[in-house]
């Protein structure tokens, strides 16, 4: 077998796959370890007077985090931003609720002022709202919580199961990690399948998450707290099927189907609705 024809032939197949093996890991870790995004926005800008704050998770990481308090309410909406964004990014599309809730921002673990170093598509997350409830219940806060989250944000608010919250809206959320990173790789053609198991031995071995098991739509089916599911139909980024998906998996969850909004448009498609109908959902159920 010691030929030149083996050697060449062995060559031919271990080169290739150790490319193919290392391209695999570059597209992990621009995704796992998303470079940081500061946003300019803040609070004070829309007239809200935060107290800065940082959360400790129960796995060590400190997150860096807005608390905005209100006069009389005992009632606390816990916003979620999107990946890889920060805390910043959903203040314009969320601040309204400040009119009659307590709100606390926080910039997910990986990301924003927050620290750890990988993102898990809300796998670990969930931890990251854990310590959010946890400094709500140090300051006397334990009843009437509830959570807002978009798009990545938005799948950790169903995937956590939180005994402390009360009612979940959630604006374009993915319904099954697998499948949502299948549609951002649809690009890649025949290699889109290879790629993706190789990104997910990557995630398996560094991060000890399996990508297969992250599904917001399974979560949600045991859910027994309302659920708000706000979705745009002109979305392509998160396409609609997510929603109808997580929809039939969570019967009772009330699904609202925006006309012409794409990804992160929800609000200003709907307009005055958006707030109203939010507003509304969460002074019903916390």
């Amino acid at each position: 077998m010691n030929t030149l024809a083996f050697k060449i032939l062995w060559r031919a197949l271990l080169y290739p796959s150790l490319a193919f093996a290392a391209l695999a890991f570059v597209f992990f870790w621009i995704y796992a370890h998303p470079r940081r995004y500061i946003s300019p926005r803040e609070p004070e800008s829309l007239g809200l007077i935060p107290e800065r704050v940082r959360l400790s998770t129960t796995d060590g990481i400190s997150l860096d985090a807005w608390f905005i308090p209100h006069k009389i309410s005992g009632k606390t909406v816990i916003i979620c931003h999107g990946y890889p964004m920060d805390k910043g990014d959903v203040l314009e599309l969320t601040h309204f609720l400040a009119r009659d809730f307590n709100l606390l921002y926080f910039d997910f673990r990986a990301t924003g002022r927050s620290g750890g170093f990988f993102s898990t598509g809300g796998k670990r997350e969930v931890r990251d709202i854990d310590a959010a409830v946890a400094f709500l219940k140090s300051r006397g806060l334990a009843g009437g919580i509830g959570l807002f989250g978009f798009s990545m944000g938005a799948a950790t608010v169903l995937l956590s199961e939180n005994p402390a919250i009360k009612a979940r809206a959630a604006d374009a959320p993915y319904a099954d990690l697998a499948q949502e990173m299948a549609h951002i790789f649809r690009g890649f053609g025949i290699w889109r399948k290879p790629l993706l198991a190789a990104m997910k031995a990557w995630s398996l071995v560094l991060m000890g998450v399996n990508i297969n098991s992250i599904s917001p739509a399974r979560s949600a089916a045991g859910l027994t707290t309302p659920v708000l599911l706000i979705q745009g139909d002109a979305d392509t980024q998160v396409p609609p099927e997510n929603a109808f998906k997580i929809k039939a998996a969570s019967p009772s969850a009330e699904l609202w189907l925006i006309k012409g909004a794409g990804h992160g448009e929800t609000r200003e498609a709907a307009g005055l609705q958006y707030e109203e109908r939010i507003a509304a959902f969460f002074a019903k159920n916390l």
